[in-house]
């Protein structure tokens, strides 16, 4: 069996946050003295998944000199560039025969520590095709909410960019496991956004 893939979603302008860091890719804005992206590789790391692949885009090739093949993270890296934006996972439909059944889809610019087995069995105990961390935070207002039933199913998405009359605060993580069978979906032009 392949180990799981990982991929890592880091080709994003980071236009909010170019005022405060310019000419650095977001997911290398450095915490705690590392990149945004190593401390995902640290947690990736502890829970032995080490096969990353790391879509780049804008000024990925600081992402690329900095991570090179990964060994030196004690990962297998390979890399994916966007020379035009194809949506959030858009670039998936561009390699999926490299990716595993299931696999992960990570954005790139966050902080995670999560005890990925866990997130595996209940995405096998639900028989899912996709599975989405979800959490509140303290500006729901302008972030991707899930809409969900009670059994924890999604059934609607508001986007950033809609107005919310009302809603709860379960806002998209950005941590994904999803099954390889999606990108077999008919799509639309290749763009999917999560």
């Amino acid at each position: 069996m392949n180990p799981l893939k990982t991929v890592l979603m880091a080709g994003g302008k980071g236009t909010r946050i170019a005022s405060v860091a310019p000419g650095v890719p977001k997911p290398m804005i450095r915490l705690c003295g590392k990149p945004i992206l190593e401390h995902q590789l640290g947690c990736l790391k502890r829970n032995g998944l080490t096969d990353i692949i790391i879509v780049t885009g804008h000024l990925g090739q600081a992402i690329q000199d900095y991570f090179g093949d990964g060994s030196g993270f004690g990962c297998n890296i390979s890399y994916y560039a966007e020379t035009e934006p194809l949506g959030t996972a858009g670039a998936l439909y561009r390699f999926r025969d490299a990716l595993t059944d299931d696999f992960l889809l990570i954005h790139g610019d966050i902080i995670f520590d999560l005890d990925f087995s866990r997130f595996a069995a209940f995405h096998r105990e639900r028989g899912a095709q996709a599975t989405l961390a979800a959490h509140p935070n303290s500006h729901p207002y302008d972030s991707a909410l899930l809409i969900t039933d009670a059994e924890c199913r999604v059934t609607g998405w508001l986007s950033k960019e809609e107005p919310r009359k009302w809603y709860k605060n379960q806002v998209n993580a950005g941590l994904h496991r999803l099954s390889k069978r999606l990108l077999s979906l008919p799509d639309s032009g290749g763009r999917w956004h999560l």
